[in-house]
């Protein structure tokens, strides 16, 4: 058997969970640079100030991370971080502002830091960044030898952002456990892939206990512990699955969906990832028969308003509309490696299923 090497981050979560970061960091330095969304650094900024007052951690820069996680903004990143000679940087803010950290602070051989302040994808756990183009298409996959070292949860910060993003991050979270199973279907699987995909259970699980009420909460910008479960699965119950199974059994149709839908110029713009990717595992159970876990899910989806039909990302039901879209679906690396081969046609008949589940 070939080597194997798996690293986890650290975490902690709770309203005061930044009070750790600089007792943590000083670990690996005293130089920092701070990436991260410009809301995001505007709402963190106080609590990491507070954290820092007296302390031997110095931050050289609160950056913009350039508004799009491309291999340009990362470079930016890198330089700064390079010509600042940091020892470290900490990324703040969604999914493409942590994302960008991330990619440069490998480039410049430093450990990241994370801090997500919605709670949307896994991108403050995984090792590595989903990178698109200039106008929001996804590029490519860049990928890292080690996750971020810790992740600092603040339950506070992400209870009084829009709900919208901890409402796609149930979406992008769910989808996790439905592809990783698909993918992996019939292979015998080694001990790491089978805990990932035994963990990616509770990708689900807690969703249909919690995830009602948390959203409530959030509505409200109340931290609870409803909340903070959501949290955890959204940001690293997702991450632990995707880092512990081989890469191949890391996605499915869901997120090849999602890509191949990204070429609609609306789609960035007017909906989050993780409420397509939703949407996409509805098509992946139709395509695959999976008729009582469609039921449930879409009844689930239902209660807490992620899409199940077209109509509710924007998207026209016409097979000529959507054939660039599933043109690019098929031949997304997600779709490399699944137990059977799936066609054009499969996923238009998987999309039509579920249409007439929605009339």
């Amino acid at each position: 058997m070939s080597k194997l090497t798996v690293t986890f981050p650290n975490y902690t979560i709770g309203e005061d969970s930044l009070q750790d970061l600089v007792d943590i960091c000083l670990h690996y330095g005293r130089r920092a640079l701070i990436v991260g969304g410009k809301t995001a650094l505007e709402k963190a900024k106080p609590k990491i100030e507070s954290a820092l007052e007296g302390s031997a951690l110095e931050v050289v820069d609160f950056m913009w991370y350039g508004g799009e996680c491309t291999f340009e903004n990362m470079g930016l990143v890198a330089k700064k971080g390079s010509d600042e000679k940091v020892d470290m940087i900490i990324g703040v803010g969604g999914g493409k502002a942590i994302d960008t950290a991330k990619g440069a602070a490998d480039k410049i051989n430093v450990p990241v830091f994370t801090v997500p302040t919605i709670a949307a994808t896994c991108a403050a756990t995984t090792c590595l960044s989903v990178v698109y183009n200039e106008k929001g298409e996804f590029d490519s996959f860049y990928f890292f030898e080690k996750p971020p070292v810790h992740i600092f949860m603040d339950s506070e910060i992400i209870a009084e952002a829009p709900v919208k993003y901890l409402w796609a991050g149930i979406g992008d979270t769910i989808a996790k456990h439905y592809e990783c199973t698909l993918a992996s279907r019939g292979d015998k699987l080694d001990h790491s892939s089978g805990m990932g995909r035994e963990i990616s259970a509770m990708c689900v699980k807690p969703m249909f206990q919690y995830g009602e009420k948390a959203l409530q909460d959030c509505e409200k910008g109340e931290s609870s512990f409803e909340i903070s479960q959501v949290i955890l699965n959204n940001v690293l119950s997702t991450g632990l699955v995707s880092m512990l199974v081989e890469e191949k059994y890391n996605g499915a149709l869901a997120h090849s969906l999602f890509y191949g839908l990204t070429i609609l110029e609306h789609i960035e713009k007017n909906h989050l990832h993780g409420e397509v990717v939703a949407y996409g595992v509805l098509v992946q159970l139709a395509m695959d028969n999976q008729e009582e876990e469609l039921k449930k899910l879409h009844d689930f989806y239902k209660k807490i308003k992620l899409p199940t039909c077209l109509e509710d990302i924007e998207v026209k039901n016409d097979r000529a509309y959507l054939e660039q879209v599933l043109e690019n679906t098929v031949n997304s690396p997600d779709m490399e490696y699944l137990p059977y081969e799936v066609t054009k046609d499969m996923v238009f008949e998987g999309i039509q299923k579920l249409e007439k589940l929605n009339s």
